[in-house]
């Protein structure tokens, strides 16, 4: 066994897997640049050591090793690396800090358990101590600990969520810069309004909702000086106001899709964009004909697009495609001035390619479609078992890649025992730089054939 298959072997049973698949990648990575854990490994009771630290910075930053290795490190070996913001991801080791931990409300979600953990990590670094920063009696929004969690999150990298997290675990209210609270509101009157929202509203809308409701009361505003007026689908005081929120008071962009949805509600973007079901028969008549089997995210990216032509007084029948058409043009081109120019999801042109079984390209020619040449097909089926779903798809959208340069994997595929074929290297590293594939596309193969092509920052 040799030395870095050993230290796998010695990993805590209970690490999970994504950490342990990112130690594995790491040592990976040490054999590629000639290197050997034992060189770089702690001594006894050291908990950051400077090289490994250096080595896992440059690897994450350089290499494109996942945001996760450092972490993975820590828990791994009870570490306490930092990256260059100074964040570590470990459990607090002061016993006041572990005590606050254990005390908080048993209904606070995972991730936000896991926000407060780090941020009292980041206060311990920084020679720092919750009761100094902990609110007194009634308090809601201390200054020092809201100083403290603002420059966390701008200048240590913490979790965006992380003033959230401590606003529902100690019923706070602090406030970023830009005044936003994620907090529920205050007013009965928004409080009605959030009551009366529909049973079946998912609850990322929900969210949104009742964090513009908390950003009204914030500006001293209600909703009801808002409000549309029955039969007004677009009021436009209220549209000023939640654009000027997303603008500049940081709320989501998902703030008016929610209202929209809501309340059967027309509010736009300064973009135009309006996110509803489409209104003309011919384009919902589009929408009941789509496959049952196009997932949810492709329908919804459908269904915007529609909305998109129906606001620049285009209808679908004049873009369709004809007959064994799969790559209309004027189409093609409604498609990326939408995405481009009209803020558009990117993954539009995805799901019309997946819904019509088109070929629309993007301006770098990348086209997410499954290979066409029965050689790729036989090739996707043939590929292992347990490789995931997200390296499957990579592999797909390359071959689809080589399809459209006229190319096919048998002329570039590796002889029996290579591992490094060049011109299938060059080819990964082309249309990864210069058609847009992804960055994990090189790992896909690699894991997928078990080769070990190389980008050109690794010659």
């Amino acid at each position: 066994m040799t030395e870095h298959q050993t230290v796998m072997a010695q990993l805590p049973k209970i690490l999970d897997r994504s950490h342990r698949s990112c130690i594995s990648r790491f040592l990976c990575h040490l054999e590629r640049q000639n290197q050997r854990w034992s060189a770089l490994a702690p001594a006894a009771g050291e908990k950051r050591p400077a090289a490994l630290e250096a080595v896992v910075n440059a690897a994450m930053q350089h290499h494109g090793l996942d945001p996760s290795t450092r972490a993975a490190l820590n828990n791994g070996f009870n570490l306490a690396l930092v990256a260059p913001s100074g964040r570590v991801r470990l459990a607090p080791l002061l016993a006041e800090h572990q005590t606050m931990m254990a005390q908080l409300p048993q209904t606070l979600s995972r991730s936000y358990r896991s926000n407060i953990s780090r941020f009292l990590c980041h206060l311990e670094q920084q020679n720092q101590r919750w009761s100094v920063l902990a609110p007194v009696a009634g308090e809601v929004r201390p200054a020092a600990l809201e100083a403290a969690v603002n420059t966390a999150m701008q200048e240590h990298g913490l979790d965006p969520s992380t003033r959230a997290a401590l606003n529902n675990g100690f019923n706070l209210v602090l406030q970023a810069p830009s005044g936003q609270v994620r907090l529920a509101p205050v007013l009965l009157e928004h409080q009605t309004v959030m009551a009366q929202l529909p049973k079946t509203f998912n609850h990322r809308y929900r969210s949104y909702i009742s964090r513009f409701l908390c950003h009204l009361e914030q500006q001293n505003q209600h909703w009801s000086a808002l409000a549309p007026a029955a039969g007004d689908r677009r009021p436009a005081a209220l549209e000023a106001a939640v654009n000027t929120a997303i603008k500049d008071h940081g709320l989501s962009k998902g703030t008016r899709a929610a209202l929209n949805h809501s309340f059967n509600l027309l509010l736009q973007g300064p973009s135009g964009q309006v996110r509803l079901a489409p209104v003309q028969l011919e384009h919902q008549t589009v929408m009941a004909q789509l496959p049952e089997s196009l997932d949810r995210l492709h329908r919804s990216a459908i269904s915007r697009f529609l909305c998109h032509l129906e606001q620049q007084s285009q209808r679908w029948s004049a873009l369709a495609p004809a007959a064994d058409d799969m790559r209309p043009l004027a189409l093609e081109a409604a498609v990326n001035t939408a995405i481009k120019d009209h803020g558009l999801h990117i993954s539009t042109r995805t799901a019309l390619n997946q819904g019509f079984n088109l070929a629309l390209q993007g301006p770098s020619g990348r086209v997410r479609l499954a290979p066409v040449l029965l050689e790729h097909q036989t090739m996707m089926a043939q590929l292992p078992t347990p490789l995931n779903s997200r390296y499957r798809s990579a592999i797909s959208r390359f071959l689809c890649h080589l399809e459209q340069q006229d190319q096919r994997w048998s002329a570039l595929a590796p002889a029996a025992g290579e591992m490094r074929p060049l011109a299938l290297e060059a080819a990964v590293n082309t249309a990864m730089q210069d058609h847009g594939l992804d960055e994990r596309t090189r790992t896909a193969i690699n894991r997928g054939f078990k080769l070990k092509l190389k980008g050109p920052s690794r010659r």
